[in-house]
């Protein structure tokens, strides 16, 4: 029933590191419940995952731009490897050395050339990570 339901989505949404009230659940179990059976299919579980997956995109992709934003100390929507030093010393990585984050620039940016990456390239790189 419902309340077996509820633990399971409790528990996804847990896994996701989302925290929700049981109300929250309830409408959630109530929108993908579409045959209203108080259980949830396979099929309306993968409905729930898309839903939850592109809020979680959404706000990743907010994060990642407000971190990039921070660190682009130029402001000319590039970040390059002094800019990253600070954002990974911030994060209280000492460990990392230039080296390795000339290497991060280079796997963004697919060159040695460029010291620099845009948002795209940072943003595909972190997901590598």
């Amino acid at each position: 029933g419902i309340n077996a339901e509820y633990g399971k989505v409790q528990m996804v949404l847990g896994t996701l590191g989302q925290q929700a009230t049981q109300e929250e659940v309830d409408g959630l179990i109530g929108e993908i419940d579409v045959d209203g059976d108080g259980t949830i299919s396979l099929g309306e579980f993968k409905t729930m995952m898309e839903r939850l997956m592109e809020t979680n995109e959404e706000d990743d992709r907010q994060l990642l731009e407000d971190t990039f934003n921070e660190f682009d100390v130029y402001g000319d929507g590039l970040i390059g490897v002094e800019d990253l030093i600070v954002v990974f010393r911030k994060l209280g990585d000492d460990e990392v050395t230039k080296e390795e984050i000339e290497q991060m620039i280079i796997d963004a940016t697919g060159t040695p050339r460029r010291k620099k990456a845009t948002f795209e390239e940072f943003k595909a790189v972190l997901k590598g990570y």
